[in-house]
């Protein structure tokens, strides 16, 4: 028991992000439409960021993968929809589908559309503590 505490006392703010590394996994990064203005990359490093910031203590002890896609796109006005699909990692059953919208008034220069999808893909994926707790 004293070998458990002990390691659980040297645990850090780096265990603690990796934990929830652990439970969240970013699956399959659909290719934008054109219309969306961003490529793969970009949608794929948004998911990961954003992914990052869900804290452990938000998310309950259930191993997932977040797959996620661009659903919906406009250049005038720049305005996104960004879709999140929860599956659970072991079964592969579906959990959950959800939706992030963002929109912006203003010419569609590449840095607003990257802007504006960044913003719905942390619309949906702020969700996920949500949806998670109540499945």
């Amino acid at each position: 028991m004293p070998l458990l505490l002990l390691f659980a006392s040297v645990l850090g703010p780096r265990d603690a992000v990796a934990a929830a590394e652990d439970m969240l996994a970013l699956g399959e990064v659909a290719s934008p439409p054109p219309s969306s203005g961003v490529d793969r990359s970009t949608l794929k490093t948004a998911a990961e960021g954003e992914l990052r910031l869900l804290s452990n203590a938000q998310l309950p002890s259930r191993q997932v993968v977040v797959s996620v896609a661009i659903t919906g796109a406009t250049k005038a006005p720049v305005a996104c929809t960004v879709n999140a699909v929860l599956r659970d990692r072991k079964s592969g059953t579906m959990i959950a589908i959800l939706e992030g919208h963002a929109r912006s008034e203003g010419s569609a220069d590449a840095e607003l559309q990257k802007a504006v999808v960044r913003a719905a893909v942390r619309g949906a994926v702020r969700q996920i503590p949500e949806a998670l707790a109540s499945k």
